[in-house]
């Protein structure tokens, strides 16, 4: 594998492991699935396959590729963020988040109100990165290896773009009592590591909730499996 193909993977497992993290350690005891997926167009595809959009130019795809993979759909493992919720507030945390190739790992978080995000600038050119309407983080140079930090002030819905390139976006989401977080594979299966106790399991993509919350109660011992999948292309940005 070439060095920057290397690098970038290892600097997504790392994003994995620490997005993942629950409150406990070891193996996931809660397992599921995501279906739907395929009906979440990203914003960004959305806006450059307008026919006023001068970022792209659009072909005719070639007919030995399959059908499926014409389609301008989420990728799971960044663009759809699974939360447990308990019914207590959860402390803050630090999360980083890796701005590579024109775009931002993660594109959606959720995460409890100022939680520090980290935002690792792995590209060999500079970011300007602000958030929308926060005048405390507003755009300013991130040079290549560099980073810079940022936290949400309160609950609500937050979003992160950059000046020199329109492509990289993400939704920060901020709920007091997300106890965890997780990013499905693109086969949409999930895991959680969850002490026992009632949780409460929501999906989010463009920063918006989408899908039914389900309710699940994980015990200290064995593992439970989620036998319902999360239909996330019912509601907010589902085609």
């Amino acid at each position: 594998m070439p060095t920057h193909r290397r690098s970038v993977a290892l600097g997504t497992l790392c994003a994995i492991a620490l997005m993942t993290a629950a409150g406990r350690a070891g193996p996931p005891n809660v397992k599921g699935k995501i279906t739907g997926q395929e009906k979440l167009v990203p914003e960004v595809y959305a806006e450059v396959a307008k026919e006023t959009s001068k970022r792209w130019t659009w072909r005719e795809p070639s007919p030995s590729v399959p059908n499926q993979y014409r389609v301008l759909s989420a990728n799971p493992s960044r663009d759809i963020c699974i939360a447990a919720t308990t019914g207590a507030n959860q402390e803050k945390q630090e999360f980083r988040m890796t701005v590579t190739g024109g775009r931002v790992f993660p594109t959606t978080i959720v995460v409890t109100p100022n939680t520090h995000l980290v935002f690792k600038n792995t590209d060999p050119f500079p970011h300007r990165l602000y958030a929308v309407g926060q005048p405390a983080f507003k755009a300013d140079n991130i040079a290549p290896n560099g980073t810079r930090d940022w936290a949400a002030p309160g609950p609500g819905k937050y979003e992160i773009r950059d000046e020199l390139f329109p492509s990289v976006r993400t939704y920060v989401v901020v709920d007091a009592q997300v106890v965890a977080i997780t990013y499905p594979g693109r086969d949409g299966t999930f895991g959680f590591a969850l002490p026992g106790g009632n949780y409460v399991l929501k999906a989010f993509f463009n920063g918006k909730q989408v899908g039914k919350a389900i309710d699940i109660a994980p015990k200290d011992k064995g593992v439970l499996e989620i036998k319902e999948a999360l239909n996330v292309g019912e509601g907010g940005d589902a085609k």
